[in-house]
């Protein structure tokens, strides 16, 4: 009877393995020689995609690494959880990186709700470990039931197509192997290789909206039709493919609709003939790209632009966001006007009708006066910011032109460290920000230089600093001040090297 058993999990345990390669193979989510990285929490999904993926590698080729983010929210248990994956890699010879931090205080500072702040962090670090360990993919462990709880969450918040395709089985370097599974299968897999895992005691807790679908919503649906997870899978699937059919045509339509003209572009009237459908996808991705964020778009703005189209010439709707839409004799001119400050974190409310205006001057621009948070940098330190995607590292070392050339690089400087008065920060611009641009101590307003230099006004809040005091230092990614140049003088040099990230390319 035991060898019976034992026969039927090895059957079992084969045919997951099988089912997950085939899904893998089907999305193409990795080939030989690849390098993926594992993220693991401890719980039964990510430690069976550890599991599978480590047996996989055998048949396709590829190398497993791990990371693992303590989110500092649950105490004592989130650190054993922590120490459990490390020991489970290192039993196993899986390179693993273990972050620690505090989401709880980053998600107040940050003015997100605690999961929305948890899972920035989250993948920031996965992207911090991604390039230390030169990953070219990384697996996530979201199964079928993650999917059916992410559509139900959308549809009832309210949403569109892109909402109803649930999560994707890949999004860039992002990967999903156990998408195809079940939870149920996960877990009977783990049962079947005598593998334990780590309870998080969260995911019990229903002041959290995706545990009271968990556990109050799906019992209830599997009651009506014990198949409902997987229809509902089905569904994202199918709603995923018209949604890229969709994209598709709405790409076509704007080549013939869309022309740009200066800072903005004019959506032509004869768009109206087109399906309803056509015309709210044009709309909806004309909103978002000049809000810079499809997350607060609604239907309600898309309507308000379609009925603008039937008003007469002139007439103007303002947006949040300093998004402006005005009926012109071709369509409608859409723009975002960037002569005043757009309000950070300012819900996409509805617009309101307004009266033409100008734009103000580069010169009238008004800097951002919120003091934002900080990071302090310490020398031969290394410190990571999920936020931008940089993992900064700062070494001082004493001057020795023989061994060394100072660097020419836009991510890498030397700075005078004893020219350094106070304390280091990293932050975004304040009102009395300048820098030093000559040799005899002339200054420069960061505003000043931010315009000189052509630099986008959408950017400059979003602009990494250097600073000590309101005396900035470096603006990453252009110049360093000019008194803390490096000299023949310099004793000892602050050598900052930023890694990662994309946001001042």
């Amino acid at each position: 009877m035991a060898e019976d058993n034992n026969r039927n999990f090895e059957i079992r345990e084969k045919q997951m393995q099988k089912k997950i390669l085939e899904y893998m193979r089907e999305y193409h989510m990795a080939e030989e020689g690849d390098c993926i990285l594992a993220a693991v929490s401890g719980g039964a999904d990510s430690l069976c995609l550890l599991l599978i993926l480590l047996e996989l590698q055998k048949t396709v080729g590829f190398d497993v690494c791990a990371v693992h983010v303590e989110h500092g929210i649950r105490g004592a248990d989130s650190v054993s959880d922590a120490c459990f994956v490390e020991n489970f890699c290192k039993e196993r010879k899986v390179p693993c990186r273990v972050f620690h931090c505090n989401a709880l205080e980053y998600a107040r500072t940050q003015k997100l709700t605690v999961e929305e702040g948890a899972r920035k962090l989250r993948y920031g670090f996965f992207d911090c470990a991604a390039r230390e360990f030169g990953a070219d993919k990384i697996a996530v462990a979201h199964n079928r039931n993650d999917c059916a709880e992410t559509m139900l969450f959308h549809l009832v918040r309210g949403t569109g197509l892109k909402g109803m395709c649930g999560i994707l089985p890949v999004r860039g370097k992002i990967i999903r192997p156990l998408l195809c599974a079940e939870r149920k299968e996960i877990e009977a897999y783990l049962a079947d290789v005598r593998q334990e895992f780590c309870q998080d005691k969260t995911n019990e807790a229903l002041n959290y909206t995706r545990n009271k679908l968990r556990h109050q919503v799906f019992p209830v649906l599997e009651q009506i039709n014990s198949q409902a997870v997987a229809h509902m899978n089905r569904m994202a699937i199918l709603t995923g493919e018209t949604a890229e059919l969709v994209e598709d045509l709405t790409r076509e339509a704007e080549k013939q609709y869309v022309t740009w003209q200066g800072r903005g572009c004019c959506i032509s009237g004869e768009v109206v003939k087109e399906k309803m459908i056509l015309q709210k996808s044009l709309l909806y991705q004309r909103l978002s790209e000049a809000a810079g964020d499809s997350k607060d778009i609604t239907d309600l703005h898309v309507q308000q632009l379609q009925e603008l189209f039937g008003r007469q010439v002139g007439k103007r709707l303002e947006f949040p966001y300093n998004i402006t839409a005005e009926r012109v004799y071709e369509g409608i001119r859409l723009e975002k006007c960037e002569g005043k400050r757009a309000k950070k974190g300012r819900p996409m409310g509805k617009a309101e009708e307004i009266r033409p205006q100008s734009a103000n001057s580069e010169e009238e621009e008004t800097a951002a006066e919120t003091q934002g948070d900080f990071l302090e940098l310490q020398p031969d330190s290394d410190l990571i910011i999920p936020c931008y995607g940089y993992e900064i590292h700062a070494r001082l070392f004493e001057n020795n032109f023989q061994n060394e050339e100072i660097p020419k690089k836009m991510y890498t400087k030397w700075l005078d460290y004893d020219k350094i008065k106070g304390t280091m920060q990293f932050r975004t611009r304040r009102e009395k920000d300048f820098l030093v641009i000559s040799a005899d101590g002339r200054r420069k307003k960061l505003k000043k230089y931010f315009v000189d230099e052509k630099i986008p006004r959408q950017k400059r809040d979003s602009m990494l600093l250097l600073a000590d005091g309101s005396h900035i230092l470096w603006v990453i990614g252009h110049r360093i001040s000019e008194d803390v140049k490096v000299t023949e003088h310099t004793r000892r040099i602050l050598e900052i090297q930023v890694d990662g990230g994309t946001v001042h390319e």
